[in-house]
């Protein structure tokens, strides 16, 4: 047995509740879950059920990348680790393999795939044969995806995808430049939290959250906020990012405009504010603009500076 006494499909059941509810923190129902899973993977890292357990993770992979219960975090590491050490570099015959190509839409499907993979009357219809989805260096590919879900960045060599929450990030901010906040959005709160993250920022990260703090800028400086400690926030936040482009230069014909709409331009960013998201726009740009051009300093400190006169001008009107 595969699984012992637990049926595939009830495994598969509850795995896929979890990913559907992976912003339920701390759950203790869900850390066992997980625990239970990483201990049958650690326990034979190499072995026929690897695959079981690392789809499990994967699966489990969006909750514990939150904020689960002490020692979940470090439990799933470890077995997907083992697992992807024992596993990656066993020979195969295979030029491709599922995970290559395992877009995190695909992952509402891995419940269903996992039962059809151990039931050879089950119909079959994806992309890849069931041996090449049990092939060791596939699982061990599986292994990395999950971890780098759960530690962005952790593996080079799998689909990006954005960090978790960010997609629910783009949402909540979309409704409050749209002017119609999600029930229980602290506007104020808000604001400060993107303030925070501008002044906060990794060098890397610094142009796309300063594309999310100009966002922010907007409807702060608008009618919707009567706050001037608001504004201030904001204005430090970008007191702070100016030093950073005080001397840049560049040799560009033209700078790309930011998108002109407010959510848009805070999507962009919060997609730019991580090394996924960046890879994620390069794999995808046709006829959006280079990123060299998009954030160029010398366009960024332009940005900055824009941003700055609306918010001292809105708090000049407040005073």
């Amino acid at each position: 047995m595969i699984t012992d006494d637990v049926p595939l499909d009830e495994l598969a059941g509850s795995w896929d509740e979890i990913r559907e509810e992976y912003y339920d923190f701390r759950n203790d129902a869900y850390d066992r879950t997980v625990l239970d899973c990483a201990a049958q993977l650690a326990e034979d890292p190499g072995g026929e059920s690897a695959c079981v357990w690392t789809i499990g993770l994967l699966m489990m992979a969006p909750y514990v990348a939150g904020a689960p219960g002490d020692g979940v975090v470090s439990a799933a590491r470890s077995a997907l680790e083992a697992a992807d050490g024992a596993l990656r570099d066993r020979p195969c015959g295979h030029e491709t393999h599922p995970y290559q190509e395992h877009e995190p839409e695909f992952d509402e499907d891995l419940g269903r795939q996992l039962c059809g993979l151990y039931d050879p009357d089950a119909a079959w219809h994806e992309n890849h044969p069931r041996e090449q989805w049990l092939c060791p260096r596939n699982v061990a590919g599986l292994a990395r995806i999950a971890l780098d879900i759960i530690e962005p960045g952790s593996a080079s060599d799998v689909p990006p995808r954005l960090p978790v929450g960010a997609q629910d990030t783009i949402a909540s901010l979309s409704a409050l430049l749209h002017g119609y906040p999600e029930p229980g959005t602290d506007i104020e709160s808000e604001i400060g939290i993107h303030a925070e993250e501008l002044r906060s920022a990794e060098p890397a990260d610094l142009p796309g959250r300063l594309l999310v703090a100009m966002a922010v800028a907007w409807y702060a400086a608008s009618d919707f906020v009567r706050n001037s400690a608001v504004l201030d926030e904001l204005i430090s936040a970008l007191e702070t990012t100016l030093p950073h482009y005080a001397d840049a230069t560049c040799t560009h014909d033209r700078h790309p405009a930011p998108p002109r709409s407010g959510p848009n331009a805070a999507a962009l960013g919060i997609k730019l504010s991580s090394p996924a998201g960046r890879a994620l726009y390069e794999r995808d740009r046709t006829r959006t603009d280079p990123l060299d051009e998009l954030l160029c300093p010398v366009a960024l400190s332009e940005i900055t500076n824009d941003a700055m006169r609306a918010l001292v001008g809105r708090r000049e009107e407040l005073h």
